[in-house]
């Protein structure tokens, strides 16, 4: 069973969590203690950058006004008040 969990970051603390994840991806590099922790910070890294530019191109699209783009995603729909 995979279990997951729902979080809710700005654009601002998601490249904070890219930045971070390159500094622990070459802090790994140096104190490599038989652990290969590499891969699983290069995984979470492009997750993020994914994510990160879903949410560009999201921007862009509403501000076009369009709806969907061509990889199946919406764009974010969020009231005035909630920002």
């Amino acid at each position: 069973m995979v279990s997951t969990a729902t979080i809710k970051l700005t654009k601002a603390e998601i490249d904070r969590v890219i930045r971070s994840l390159v500094l622990s991806m070459k802090v790994s590099d140096v104190f490599n203690n038989g652990t290969n922790e590499k891969p699983h910070f290069t995984t979470l890294k492009d997750d993020f950058v994914k994510i990160k530019r879903m949410l560009d191109d999201g921007e862009q699209e509403y501000r076009n006004g369009t709806d969907m783009t061509e990889d199946k995603y919406y764009t974010v729909q969020v009231c005035e008040e909630c920002e």
